[in-house]
């Protein structure tokens, strides 16, 4: 018994693995017969496991996300305002250029598949917490426009401006990452 459940959660990890793969090398909605061809493994496989793709698609997307978690990470509220700046936006510019294939289709997805926005939500919050401790500093100064200050940092570095300055205004990484920088500095002003 114990080997047939070895070997169905390595189905099922493998499954995963090549919905991801196949979203990252751009395939945005694999079908289920690619999906089982990229992992080896029947269709019927595929849908005993999961049911159908969105199950897998949501489980690949709780996976992706947890990957990518490590990168957002608080800069102590220590020192000048400068450089913590430029670190958050270099983290941002790290954390969204590894997540930039999957979360566009997340992003996407997001009215059709409950958990998405869900998963969307605790990535928010993630961030706007990295926020809120790296610049507590410069936050409490603006008294009670802080929440106000946030809510426009946290618009300023999230996903959407990311994807607007990569994939609309055609930025390159860096260039995209000074843009954030220029702006989160003008907003602490």
């Amino acid at each position: 018994m114990d080997r047939r459940l070895i070997r169905g959660d390595r189905t099922r990890t493998v499954i995963i693995e090549a919905m991801i793969e196949l979203i990252e090398a751009g395939n945005a909605y694999p079908t289920a017969h690619q999906v089982a061809e990229h992992a080896s493994v029947s269709v019927r496989s595929l849908y005993h496991h999961f049911g159908d793709l969105d199950g897998i698609f949501l489980r690949a997307a709780r996976l992706h996300a947890s990957r990518y978690r490590s990168l957002i990470v608080a800069i102590p509220p220590h020192g000048p305002v400068e450089p913590r700046i430029r670190a958050t936006c270099r983290h941002r510019r790290r954390l969204f250029e590894a997540v930039a294939p999957v979360h566009r289709v997340v992003y996407a997805r997001t009215d059709g598949l409950p958990g998405l926005a869900e998963l969307l939500a605790d990535h928010r919050s993630l961030l706007r917490r990295q926020l809120a401790v790296t610049l507590a500093p410069e936050l409490r100064s603006h008294g009670g426009g802080a929440p106000y200050l946030l809510e426009a940092l946290d618009v300023t570095t999230g996903w959407e401006a990311w994807h607007a300055l990569r994939h609309h205004a055609r930025h390159s990484a860096s260039s995209a990452e000074r843009v954030m920088v220029y702006a989160v500095t003008h907003l602490l002003r």
